[in-house]
């Protein structure tokens, strides 16, 4: 284990060969010894190979540790970053806090560090789309709508106090993190967003928000799926039902 490493930033990646090294290159100038950077990626293993290559060529010269972990198949968004909480915790006996964070650039590496370095003290705290001075950028009229139902909708049916329960940047403590992989997995798309707060909700944690301007991918396309939209809303209702149930 490496005692020096506090601080673990997970990124679920599929097939980001072009937004992830170009994240990671703006990411890794405000990062130091004491940080790591976790790329959980679910690419088929040619184009991680490329990706991998990719990604150590950005970090070679930089302070901070760096694991590029490779699953051989699509598992989701919620299972590749719940696999990183469990190598963060196992590798790095001193973790204090764990951020999660999109491979495709629409978190920005400004918005990523401010997050990071943040002297709000939370359990977890979420990068907002949904505060006063949010932004997003570059999102059609249909993405805003739906995004904007499902953050009216869940947080009403769950009783969970957030404008922002679908946003995957986020920053967690080391005790929120072991509430969440206490409990089974239900979802593993980006719904598990939902579920992990339900989850830190409930344990009584403190959760709280930070404005953040969202923009979306300029480098490569979309890799969410239609599937992925409707096993999301299948998922709230596993979600609604879970924690009425409580």
């Amino acid at each position: 284990m490496k005692a020096h490493v506090t601080t673990a930033i997970i990124i679920p990646s599929y097939n980001e060969t072009l937004a992830l090294p170009e994240l990671l290159r703006k990411m890794t100038v405000g990062l130091k010894n004491h940080d790591v950077v976790i790329v959980m990626d679910d690419s088929p293993k040619e184009i991680s190979k490329q990706i991998e290559r990719s990604c150590r060529e950005v970090v070679k010269n930089s302070e901070h540790e760096f694991i590029f972990d490779n699953s051989g198949h699509k598992s989701g968004r919620g299972a590749a970053v719940r696999r990183g909480m469990i190598i963060a915790l196992a590798e790095f006996a001193n973790i204090e806090t764990i951020l999660e964070c999109d491979a495709d650039g629409s978190h920005r590496p400004e918005d990523i560090l401010k997050l990071k370095n943040s002297s709000i003290e939370a359990d977890l705290l979420v990068g907002s789309r949904y505060l006063k001075f949010s932004e997003i950028v570059g999102w059609p009229a249909s993405r805003r709508a739906f995004s904007w139902f499902l953050n009216k909708t869940i947080p009403r049916l769950t009783g969970v106090a957030l404008r922002d329960i679908t946003n995957g940047l986020r920053r967690y403590s080391k005790s929120a993190v072991s509430v969440v992989l206490s409990a089974s997995q239900v979802n593993k798309g980006f719904i598990y967003l939902s579920e992990q707060a339900i989850l830190i909700s409930r344990a009584d944690m403190v959760i709280l928000e930070e404005p953040i301007i969202f923009v979306d991918r300029t480098l490569g396309k979309s890799t969410v799926t239609w599937r992925e939209v409707s096993d999301s809303l299948y998922g709230i209702l596993k979600l609604v039902l879970t924690s009425r149930r409580k």
